[in-house]
């Protein structure tokens, strides 16, 4: 559905956040490429994008990899900047990502600088199991109002309960996607998430309605037979 008298375009940034636990070792060197492929076709789509990339894990549930830089200065992953330990602290890390995502809008906002669509992807592989700082319920309350305010929430996961653990935090199930512990479907799960990332990126630029519940409306490739 296209809007006759579309709003002037506003930018937008893509928050990545990274389970680095030690169960994604087996997986190292899919997520590092998948991360890569994505990163690569979202350079492509078009410099109107920034990136922050954050890594988490039990030793560190908010290790920032890239802070708000534009997607064409982002560098691709390495075994040496994804190397895989300790537990999973989601809640902490997601309630994090969110935390500095609202601080840097209002920032944004004081300065008088353009405001930005936001956009959230956890890649994940396992449930909750070491967060101190923030409960599921403050994380379900974040999201809610962010939410509210047009941000959009995005879930790729290889847990058994990945649609269970994303709608418990109240990421909407068409933002979901299930990929198998493996590397074809970190492959398949990495491939239709860019591809959506760029539908939503196009649609936005035609001045085109999104629905952020519906994310990957070109569909989830790591589902498929």
């Amino acid at each position: 559905m296209s809007n006759p008298n579309p709003a002037p375009q506003k930018g937008t940034h893509i928050y990545k956040l990274v389970d680095r636990s030690g169960s994604m070792e087996s997986i190292a060197s899919d997520v590092i490429g998948g991360f890569n492929h994505f990163l690569r076709e979202q350079q492509a789509n078009g410099d109107d994008a920034r990136i922050t990339v954050v890594q988490f894990d039990s030793q560190n549930p908010a290790e920032v990899i890239a802070a708000g830089i534009p997607i064409r200065e982002m560098t691709e992953m390495t075994p040496q900047t994804f190397i895989p330990r300790g537990g999973t602290p989601l809640l902490d890390a997601t309630g994090s990502i969110i935390s500095r995502a609202r601080a840097e809008a209002e920032a944004r906002k004081a300065a008088n600088l353009p405001e930005e669509d936001i956009i959230i992807v956890t890649i994940t592989d396992g449930e909750e199991n070491q967060s101190v700082e923030y409960s599921l319920q403050q994380v379900r309350d974040l999201i809610g109002v962010c939410e509210s305010a047009g941000w959009v929430f995005v879930y790729l996961s290889a847990a058994l309960d990945a649609y269970g653990d994303a709608q418990r935090m109240g990421v909407h199930s068409g933002a979901t996607q299930q990929f198998s512990h493996s590397a074809d479907g970190s492959r398949r799960g990495f491939t239709s998430l860019s591809r959506n990332m760029v539908n939503l990126r196009e649609k936005k630029r035609r001045g085109e309605y999104y629905d952020s519940s519906t994310f990957f409306e070109t569909g989830k490739d790591a589902e498929d037979e």
